[in-house]
């Protein structure tokens, strides 16, 4: 029996994987409109104002971080680098909501993009992870603003995380990446990859995604989550403490003119 299903997803496997990458899209699809609803909307001129500031500022060290620290394992491929570009995106996701979250996620995509190094496939693959990993974590935040609600949504964004960047791999990216870097040149892949055990032309997929995805992106999501929850309260302090002086100076105005 599981010989035969198996034999059928390799029959299918165009079609099965068109099937998971609606599924896929449907689900985020999904979770950005549940995101609308724990989104802050309704708040003064100021406040508004401080949020796109606070925004822009969180973007932009979102893709400085893209650049520095940055580090590789020599257990894993060198294309796979370690950086802490998704720390500032959770942190604005907690502090303003998910799509908040979201849209430093795209400020970062399109400030990248230019500037690629693989052709795009990279950046796309930090896009779809970024949105999805903020939008679970704020999500749960949101719905119930506790500490433990805040560790519960970085555990859940580190395992989404990790889920996703196997299923986009598996998808769409290793395909685009082989056709894209390396003109179709699967040989030209497995190459770069000697450190995977048991890796070559015939099975590369298996082992790339158990030995190489799966580590990397479960050490950076965790580093990734221990940073922002050590930060996350220190800035929402800072930035509360900020809001408050500004208002109270702004309403003295306001007395001193009645």
């Amino acid at each position: 029996m599981v010989g035969q299903i198996v034999e059928f997803l390799q029959t299918h496997d165009v079609v099965f994987r068109m099937i998971i990458g609606v599924l896929f899209l449907g689900v985020l699809v999904a979770l950005f409109f549940i995101a609308k609803k724990y989104e802050t909307s309704h708040v003064s001129n100021t406040k508004k104002i401080k949020k796109m500031a606070a925004i822009a500022i969180l973007s932009g060290l979102s893709v400085a971080l893209y650049y520095f620290p940055k580090f590789n394992l020599p257990f894993l491929p060198t294309f796979l680098e370690f950086h802490f570009s998704n720390v500032p995106i959770l942190i604005g996701g907690f502090l303003f909501g998910p799509v908040s979250g979201s849209l430093i996620v795209v400020v970062r995509f399109l400030a990248k993009l230019p500037a690629t190094s693989t052709l795009g496939v990279g950046e796309i693959m930090d896009l779809i992870i970024g949105i999805s990993t903020v939008l679970i974590a704020a999500i749960i935040y949101h719905h119930h603003k506790s500490k433990k609600n805040a560790i519960i949504g970085m555990a859940a964004s580190a395992a989404v995380w990790t889920v996703v960047a196997v299923l986009i791999n598996w998808l769409f990216i290793v395909a685009f990446y082989i056709e894209l870097y390396f003109g179709g040149n699967t040989a030209a892949f497995v190459s770069i990859l000697a450190m995977v055990p048991g890796v070559s032309e015939t099975n590369y997929m298996g082992p790339y995604l158990l030995f190489a995805v799966i580590p990397f992106n479960l050490i950076l999501s965790t580093l990734v989550s221990i940073i922002t929850f050590f930060l996350y309260k220190r800035i929402s302090k800072l930035y509360e403490h900020d809001f408050s002086h500004h208002d109270k100076n702004e309403n003295h105005g306001i007395e001193e003119k009645a």
